[in-house]
């Protein structure tokens, strides 16, 4: 019937305990009233008899509190709570429905009221048990059984005080008064409902747990009742049974009063104190826990920073060094056409800018003599940035060197590197890319050949010519490296003539924003080589990075940027040089 039993079986205990103390109380009633005992109904000569009808409704509320069912209980409940409604309007309304009368026919006297009828009080008193009982089978209202039971233990108690004093409630008036039985019983349901209810209903919940207040309500509820109830006594039965002073009586119950409150104050202090003492001493030690593992942490912290500070710097050390190798494999010197001509008298002028945003990037560029009368130049720009696009970067340098037997058709070489590259990342487990430019500057044939790779298309400026023509593929252009290890790339020709500048160059020269987000774009820098495309090779480069730098107001890049140019002096003759960042 009460839910949580499983983990209270104390209370289930002490509720099927009152259960049974009730219908023992019933019982004796009845047994008084049909054998002629009234003793078994009142415990004494000088108290009024249970009344047949009140020994019913506490047998029927006791075989409810003892179910563990919910159905049968529910139903005493219900039955209580009829009989008890129709004889209060029988006592309000004046009405004689003649329930006491079914028990007991003719009434004996005691003193001005009837016997073998039910009290007023009692009548009220059993409509709250009635409903405490239905409450304790529904879950909804399982909350309420508890206070119910207390005030119903309220009454019982109150009662029992005023037979314990000698002066029973409503004794020698009009109205019935409540039967010492009664009482008992009233007193024990008020018991049973507040241990059925539950550890969750007040007023048991007070009295639970480790917090303290519970503690408190614990140790001194009971012992402040009891003394109360002790000095009650003392004063209505002490003077009645010696020659005290009734004055004298009153002065020593309030000097045992007083007494048993300072004990109080000071067993309150002690269990109060006590609680403080053992939480301050808590505190204490874990606050010295808490200092002793921010220091230990404190501690743990400085030495990983001081790890991290090393495996930092030794980082640092190794991508400078990567860094001064990738810049160490970029060309230095240039070829010159043909091989046995000073520097002054070759044909093809390479100039060169590099700008990587990290230690390590993916942009690499190459520039090598084929025969006595070409030179090939290659550009790629490897997706990302940092150590793997410069693995990327040289894994393709050395790819060229590999395939150097075909380097003389550029669709080919592309076609050789891009498979051998895809075969590689394949193995590797990675994906990566890299976009390739590849022109061959022939001045014996004066032409120039070249393939792409899915790279930004060179530009070729013409003397007196200021509109810079873009190298594009003569077919589609070709998809990235590394991806596709089928792809064939194809070489496309165009004639090649004295003064040509053709500029090679990646994505981040001309993916560049300004402050309100706006792209410089390859348009835009096609338009201003345009504008540039009269001055000599080394100022027209300074005077495009100075307009991409004033467009996006700063002096960096956001992503890798590498240009190659190639000027054709003569066909039989020139000089070269190498513009780095910062020359």
């Amino acid at each position: 019937m009460r839910q949580g039993t499983a983990n209270d079986s104390q209370a289930e205990l002490i509720a099927r305990i009152c259960a049974y103390f009730i219908i023992a109380l019933g019982l004796m009633t009845f047994v008084g009233w049909i054998s002629g005992l009234p003793l078994l109904a009142s415990i004494s000569s000088s108290y009024i008899p249970m009344a047949p009808s009140e020994a019913l409704c506490f047998s029927l509320i006791g075989i409810g509190l003892a179910m563990r069912s919910r159905m049968i209980p529910r139903l005493l409940g219900m039955l209580v709570l009829g009989l008890i409604t129709t004889k209060l309007i029988e006592i309000i309304g004046g009405f004689h429905f003649g329930i006491d009368a079914a028990f007991v026919r003719d009434p004996v006297l005691f003193g001005t009221v009837p016997t073998g009828r039910m009290a007023p009080v009692s009548a009220v008193t059993f409509f709250l048990v009635a409903q405490g009982v239905i409450a304790l089978t529904d879950r909804g209202w399982l909350r309420i059984a508890g206070p119910l039971g207390a005030l119903v233990g309220v009454i019982g108690t109150v009662i029992l005080a005023g037979y314990c004093y000698g002066t029973p409630l409503l004794y020698g008036g009009r109205f019935i008064p409540v039967a010492l039985s009664s009482a008992c019983a009233f007193f024990l349901c008020g018991l049973g409902f507040v241990a059925a209810a539950g550890p969750e209903s007040w007023p048991r919940r007070s009295f639970l747990g480790n917090s303290t207040q519970a503690v408190l309500l614990r140790a001194f509820v009971p012992i402040v009742i009891g003394a109360a109830l002790i000095n009650g006594w003392v004063n209505a039965k002490l003077p009645h049974w010696t020659n005290v002073n009734p004055a004298l009586t009153s002065a020593i119950c309030a000097i045992a009063s007083a007494a048993l409150v300072t004990w109080i104050i000071s067993q309150v202090s002690e269990v109060i104190g006590g609680r403080i003492d053992r939480a301050e001493t808590a505190r204490n030690a874990a606050q010295a826990e808490l200092v002793a593992l921010n220091a230990e942490l404190e501690e743990r912290v400085q030495q990983r920073t001081q790890q991290l500070r090393e495996k930092n710097q030794q980082m640092e050390e190794e991508l400078q060094m990567a860094r001064e190798l990738q810049i160490a494999l970029l060309p230095q010197q240039f070829p010159t056409v043909p091989s046995h001509v000073s520097a002054h008298e070759s044909a093809l002028r390479f100039l060169s800018l590099y700008f990587p945003t990290g230690n390590v990037g993916g942009d690499f560029f190459s520039v090598f003599p084929l025969g006595e009368n070409a030179a090939g130049v290659l550009i790629c720009d490897v997706m990302g940035h940092g150590v793997r696009s410069a693995l990327i970067t040289s894994m393709i340098r050395g790819l060229v060197e590999e395939h150097a037997r075909v380097a003389t058709n550029p669709g080919e070489l592309l076609t050789e590197i891009n498979r051998a590259l895809s075969v590689i990342l394949k193995q590797a487990g990675t994906t990566m890319f890299a976009t390739c430019f590849y022109l061959v500057a022939d001045v014996q044939q004066a032409e120039l050949r070249f393939a792409n790779a899915g790279h930004p298309a060179a530009l070729r400026l013409q003397r007196g010519d200021p509109i810079p023509e873009k190298l594009v593929a003569d077919g589609e252009r070709g998809p990235a490296m590394g991806i596709f290890p089928g792809i064939t790339y194809h070489t496309s020709i165009r004639s090649l003539t004295e003064g040509d500048l053709i500029m090679l160059f990646t994505d981040g020269l001309f993916e560049v924003e300004d402050a309100s987000g706006d792209l410089f774009s390859e348009e835009r820098l096609h338009l201003s080589a345009g504008r540039h495309a009269t001055l000599p090779p080394q100022e027209f480069f300074s005077a495009l990075l100075g307009e991409v730098r004033n467009f996006s107001q700063r002096e960096t890049f956001d992503d890798d940027v590498c240009i190659v140019g190639v000027q054709v002096q003569r066909m039989n003759g020139g000089e070269s040089e190498n513009i780095l960042p910062g020359k």
